[in-house]
């Protein structure tokens, strides 16, 4: 081992930590940014999906990346693109450059969570992995939380400007820190060439599929019946060449475990949820119930501090009892925050609101542990980077989705309620709608969980 446990994860959870704020102090600027710029809703929504866009078709090259090159110098390099971007947003003049160091900035932060990933797999004994990955859960929580309530306070005092000079400060800090603490490692594999074409497919499958979900101002149309059937062309085209590819952006065979593809299912509809939170929390407690961005960011940093206190004790749970058991009472869990997140805040209002959020926020902690722990735990030493990355690309398809089609839902959902409707109720309705949706996708895994089950007793 090339690192000391303790040094090597305050680093790659202070990564961690930079890539979770990058996506949660940013949203709470999202009503004041449709403000600054005159921007619609759907252009808005591109701040937040440029970010995770990019993350999800660099994830996949950046586990190449580590495995090629070395983890230290990988994710040196990293933490500069982010850094740097971060910076760059800050003086930018229009919301399409916002958008397209959103994008850059992702690029970073898809090194940060991957590459992280990869060094836990390979130097963390695997009895102490579920401990690990809740360490990782904690500190990404811990982002998350400080983002609201952080970015809440810079745009009551500051402005949105100065949201980006904070990530930049954190970033050279997190980098000066990686300097000090990780040592060079010697890379897996030297050999394979990464083809900047498939990378390229990969963008647009994801980008097209992105945009389907947010080309409509109205309603779904043939545009957006086009670009998911673009989408999905892509997507299996990109499959085909990958089939064919000596080295290989994707590993095409690990589709063949059944178990990760279940598991990478789980983690897009989980992640789904928690972006949907993100996304719909603060124009309902902002335009719905009518809190300035103060308050708005301290409530929507309840659940990440809530966070904190429940990473590591998932991991060791998840280390006692073994990742099917703790994956199935994280599921229902989940469901249960996400029905109270639907009908709690009509009655209740804000309390409905964080109500919801207590029980969704351990289950995710949870579900995070059991379901990182499961996908690791079932590939060899040479597939660490690859699997991290299609780890990550499952996951941030699933943010993607939150962000675009659950706001967009959100939106319509909110327009279509009854026109003798106040504010306040037809953000609720709007909030409504969006979370049965989820639970209903929820309830779905719950189902195939459990036929699996009988299955194997079956047997």
């Amino acid at each position: 081992m090339k690192y000391t446990d303790k040094g090597l994860l305050t680093t790659i959870s202070l990564c961690i930590l930079l890539a979770s704020l990058g996506t949660s102090i940013v949203n709470i600027a999202l009503p004041s940014l449709t403000a600054f710029f005159a921007a619609s809703f759907q252009a808005i929504q591109w701040v937040v999906i440029a970010y995770l866009l990019t993350i999800t078709a660099f994830v996949a090259i950046a586990g190449k990346l580590a495995d090629q090159h070395g983890h230290e110098k990988t994710l040196l390099f990293g933490i500069v693109v982010f850094t740097l971007s971060s910076l760059a947003s800050a003086y930018v003049s229009n919301i399409w450059l916002l958008i397209v160091m959103r994008a850059i900035q992702g690029v970073g932060a898809a090194i940060l969570l991957t590459v992280s990933m990869a060094m836990v797999k390979r130097n963390i004994a695997k009895e102490r992995t579920g401990t690990a990955m809740g360490i990782l859960g904690t500190m990404s929580a811990i982002g998350t939380a400080i983002g609201p309530s952080a970015g809440g306070l810079l745009l009551s005092h500051f402005g949105w400007p100065s949201i980006f000079l904070l990530l930049t400060f954190l970033g050279i800090t997190v980098f000066f820190l990686a300097k000090r603490f990780l040592t060079k490692e010697e890379p897996i594999y030297r050999s394979g060439q990464i083809h900047f074409a498939d990378m390229l497919l990969l963008s647009f499958t994801v980008g097209t599929y992105a945009l389907a979900m947010t080309i409509s101002k109205e309603s779904f149309n043939i545009y957006t019946l086009l670009l998911f059937l673009v989408s999905l062309l892509l997507g299996m085209f990109f499959f085909l060449v990958q089939k064919r590819r000596t080295h290989r952006l994707i590993d095409v065979s690990i589709t063949k475990n059944k178990l990760l593809i279940t598991s990478l299912l789980r983690n897009l509809i989980v992640s789904c949820l928690m972006m949907t939170t993100l996304i719909v929390g603060p124009f309902f407690l902002a335009s719905g119930l009518g809190f300035s961005n103060d308050v708005v960011g301290g409530i929507m940093s309840i659940g990440p501090m809530i966070s904190i206190f429940t990473g590591i004790p998932s991991g060791k749970i998840v280390d006692n009892i073994g990742t099917e058991l703790t994956m199935n009472t994280s599921l229902i869990i989940l469901l249960a925050g996400t029905l109270c997140l639907a009908l709690l805040p009509g009655i209740f209002g804000w309390v409905g609101y964080v109500i919801g959020i207590i029980l969704l926020t351990p289950g995710y902690q949870l579900f995070q542990a059991a379901n990182n722990t499961s996908i690791m735990s079932t590939v060899g030493e040479k597939q660490t980077g690859a699997v991290s990355g299609i780890l990550n690309l499952s996951r941030n398809i699933g943010l993607i989705t939150g962000a675009s089609l659950m706001g967009t839902l959100f939106m319509k959902a909110t327009e279509s309620a009854p026109e003798a409707a106040s504010q306040s109720e037809r953000m609720f309705f709007g909030l409504q709608i969006t979370f049965l949706f989820v639970a209903f996708l929820l309830i779905l895994l719950i189902l195939k969980s459990l036929v699996h089950k009988y299955k194997l007793n079956k047997k």
